[in-house]
């Protein structure tokens, strides 16, 4: 599987990459939603291993915010996922809702912030039909 950077018109079928527009120097708004659902802020240190599932949101948006190590973010927009693409998580990002998807450290262990509604229902669970690993040679 190869692994991509993250650009926007790669992307932009799974959410938006949280960075200012070029020539933007102030406060920016990447998205919003206008109902009132609270949220609250996650906090993750994953350990090197390999993925055996990915999970779908319908009902909220989620970030995913590198702290430490080093990420890879695996992801689909499929109903079924049938195409997983990998992205390296080496800047924050925002998935829209019910997109698949699970993120694994290529470091020892990675740390990822994570915001979402504070209520998640609804999470659908995929499992891999084998164990997903990535190494990088």
């Amino acid at each position: 599987m190869k692994i991509k950077n993250l650009n926007q018109k790669d992307f932009k079928k799974y959410g938006v990459i949280i960075e200012l527009s070029k020539g933007k120097i102030s406060f920016h708004v990447l998205f919003s939603e206008k109902e009132n659902v609270g949220w609250r802020i996650g906090y993750s240190r994953l350990l090197r291993k390999p993925v055996t599932q990915l999970e779908a949101h319908p009902d909220s948006y989620e970030t995913f915010e590198p702290v430490s190590g080093t990420s890879v973010i695996l992801l689909s927009a499929d109903k079924k996922p049938k195409k997983i693409e990998a992205f390296l998580l080496d800047k924050p990002i925002c998935l829209k809702k019910n997109i698949w998807h699970e993120v694994i450290s290529l470091s020892e262990f990675s740390e990822i912030k994570i915001f979402e509604n504070y209520n998640i229902t609804g999470t659908k669970y995929f499992k891999l039909k084998k164990p997903l690993d990535i190494w990088i040679k």
